[in-house]
């Protein structure tokens, strides 16, 4: 529609790449890469776990796009029903953003990231494109905080899974087990509103400023995350639910936004430290479309023609 269009100009007039003031913090936000559910679980088939996954947890990925290989999870392989990881070109999405953030020269002092496995992975991925080495990999490690969580709507009235901590660890993710978060998944309402959760990723916004009085602080969390980790932080109202939807569904994959702090002004949007990842689809190759004559062929691109009208 015109009004989505007019809401993607609004986001893309902002300047791609903008100079860090010295001497100030700056606050950068990043969404996650591409997700297993949202590329493999279409209407009316099997979810990609049911696909990949025997019944007794067997992995055998049908898809050069899936994870070779997935963590092991207490809550078993059903969690990542409800906690999808990374696709691999999520990952390397992840990796691109990371040597992006290198390149610009900018150097990251802290990493919190919302408890979805995802969020996780590119963090990890992050770390592994800014091209840190094993010695400074033990210093940067990420702070693990509910309080990034998408807002829990998206649910759906069910409790989201999330990996313990010792799980993680086992397959050496760089997690700093010593940070307490603030809010646990568990205890966040799940009919909670726009404005709760505007108000839920303010607050952790303000209490993590106040644990790091400078430096450069990265959060991953979701396409909601650039919004609402930012909004009342400069000092804007809320937005209304139509806006704050439009406003999440122009926030691609690991799309960013930068804050800086002013001595006087405050805290400000100053677009991007990244330019842009932009890429196209790949969609699944059937190599039986090769051994068609012209009717079937044109049956099956009619009717492929119709699904996607």
């Amino acid at each position: 529609s015109n009004r989505r269009v007019d809401y993607f100009l609004l986001f893309l007039s902002m300047p791609p790449i903008m100079a860090f003031s010295e001497g100030g913090r700056q606050l950068i936000v990043v969404r996650h890469g591409e997700r297993c559910d949202f590329v493999f679980n279409a209407p009316g088939t099997k979810s990609w776990v049911k696909r990949a996954f025997t019944e007794d947890g067997a992995y055998t990925p049908f898809d050069c796009n899936l994870p070779r290989n997935v963590p092991r999870r207490s809550d078993g392989f059903e969690g990542f029903e409800k906690d999808t990881p990374l696709t691999e070109m999520g990952y390397l999405q992840s990796k691109l953003i990371g040597r992006a953030i290198r390149d610009q020269g900018i150097h990251i002092d802290h990493i919190y990231t919302s408890s979805a496995l995802r969020c996780i992975q590119t963090a990890v991925g992050l770390i592994k494109g800014y091209g840190l080495g094993r010695s400074d990999e033990q210093i940067l490690k990420m702070n693990i905080d509910g309080g990034l969580y998408e807002w829990m709507q998206w649910c759906r009235g069910v409790r989201p899974s999330t990996m313990e901590q010792a799980d993680l660890l086992k397959i050496g993710y760089p997690i700093n087990t010593a940070y307490k978060p603030m809010f646990s998944v568990d205890d966040i309402r799940l009919d909670e509103t726009v404005p709760q959760y505007y108000q839920r990723s303010h607050t952790l916004v303000q209490n993590i400023l106040k644990k790091h009085i400078k430096g450069t602080i990265l959060l991953i969390g979701h396409a909601s995350s650039l919004e609402a980790c930012t909004r009342q932080l400069c000092g804007r109202e809320i937005r209304g639910n139509d806006d704050f939807f439009a406003l999440l569904r122009n926030t691609p994959y690991l799309g960013s936004v930068n804050a800086v702090e002013h001595p006087r002004r405050g805290w400000e949007l100053n677009g991007s430290v990244v330019p842009p990842l932009t890429h196209s689809q790949n969609y699944a190759f059937d190599p039986s479309i090769l051994t068609l004559d012209h009717e079937q062929i044109k049956k099956r691109t009619d009717k492929e023609y119709s699904y996607a009208a």
